[in-house]
């Protein structure tokens, strides 16, 4: 019946609501994508400051170098305020450099930013941990004079090698890993831009780009353009780190990422492509003249090979996918550190013992942390005790 209420129509929206209903959903999620900006901003801090002040980046004949006697300090996102204070020399060495007692077995160590100890305090280093652990162990007096450095390449180890002879040691200790093999022939990787500019700075320039190509481009390239650019900032927002991190924190799922990365994973597989293998061909010519540069003063050479994270992650694990190998590129720095008559010592066997190394890593960053830099001095002691008192000859 036309007059029973039930078989009334119902009312239409007002026009108005169709577009007020779509703004208030998206001012919601804008409003959570910015609570959770926010959140992310008080939990991950970095600092203003930076290492920069205190490096020579601009010298091809030296590499990245020390400023001597300078101080700097950064914070990055995962890390604590870290102090970086370099010697008359521009090491990083907690000492003085200078002749060596007469009483004392020195060892130096050369290698890039994981022996520098990056982001971790120099006295939690495993370069200022390793020394102690082997003269407890071995009644001795021995010391170990840091000279590692930031991007302290292969071919950068060699522009400076005579500054390690010129410290008189009985013992050179070259810690290698996956980024110095890729690195080898490196010399100045990087160059930091006068003025980086602030989150503000570069909002304002995605804007005032995307206006000034309002008047040069057809509407579609504008749209795409615009989309491009925020999504490169939205890859930069704290969000965006936040959810790595946690990410990351999967033992699985982290590495299970890590070997999707191509390129990134070439030193896992049991079959590297070509760019590797010519990269371990480098690493094999620096490797004949620091050893014999080394045997010139009557000193030892010593190398070895420090797991990358998901490196490390895999062999606690004891599983990988068919195809990748977490031991071939130690294999490959034995074979040629031997084959120039210096010794090997292998601690990425050793990680099989350790549950979760990973843990001990900065999660998106990749650096070692100070619990990390304890694991590698105890597993350097091990490995370097285990080669008998033969390989401390020279000693007092």
């Amino acid at each position: 019946m036309s007059g029973d209420p039930d078989q009334q129509p119902e009312p239409k929206l007002p026009r108005r609501l169709w577009l007020v209903l779509p703004l208030l959903s998206l001012a919601t999620i804008v409003g959570v994508v910015a609570a959770v900006e926010f959140i992310a901003r008080q939990v991950y801090v970095e600092s203003k400051t930076t290492t920069f002040p205190c490096l020579v980046m601009n010298d091809a004949s030296t590499g990245v170098r020390g400023v001597p006697n300078s101080t700097c300090s950064q914070k990055i996102f995962e890390s604590k305020l870290t102090q970086f204070s370099l010697n008359s020399c521009g090491h990083r060495a907690g000492m003085e450099c200078g002749p060596k007692p007469d009483d004392v077995y020195r060892i130096v160590l050369v290698g890039s930013s994981f022996s520098y100890g990056m982001w971790v305090p120099q006295e939690a280093s495993f370069a200022a941990l390793l020394p102690a652990e082997l003269s407890r162990r071995t009644g001795r007096k021995i010391e170990l004079y840091n000279e590692s450095m930031q991007w302290g390449t292969p071919h950068s180890v060699q522009l400076r090698f005579k500054e390690v002879l010129a410290a008189k040691p009985d013992m050179v200790l070259w810690a290698l890993t996956p980024f110095d093999i890729e690195n080898a022939d490196v010399t100045l990787p990087f160059v930091p831009p006068a003025d980086a500019g602030g989150a503000a700075d570069r909002a304002s320039g995605l804007w005032g780009r995307l206006l000034a190509a309002a008047s040069k481009k057809p509407i579609l390239d504008l749209i795409h353009d615009g989309w491009r650019r925020v999504v490169e900032s939205l890859d930069q927002t704290r969000t965006v780190f936040m959810l790595q991190h946690l990410l990351y924190q999967s033992q699985s799922q982290y590495v299970k990422h890590y070997l999707m990365q191509g390129a990134s994973a070439s030193f896992l597989r049991t079959r590297p492509d070509a760019a590797w293998q010519a990269q371990l061909a480098q690493v094999d010519a620096y490797a004949a003249d620091l050893e014999n540069q080394t045997r010139s003063i009557g000193a030892t050479f010593v190398g070895t090979m420090l797991p990358q994270r998901a490196q490390a992650a895999m062999i606690s694990s004891a599983q990988w996918p068919a195809g990748f190998d977490p031991y071939q590129v130690g294999e490959d720095v034995r074979a040629i550190i031997e084959r120039h008559g210096g010794t090997y010592v292998d601690v990425l066997h050793e990680f099989r013992a350790v549950p979760n190394p990973e843990q001990h890593y900065f999660a998106v960053d990749g650096h070692v942390d100070p619990d990390g830099h304890a694991i590698f001095s105890r597993l350097l002691a091990d490995a370097l005790i285990a080669k008998g008192p033969a390989l401390f000859k020279g000693s007092p």
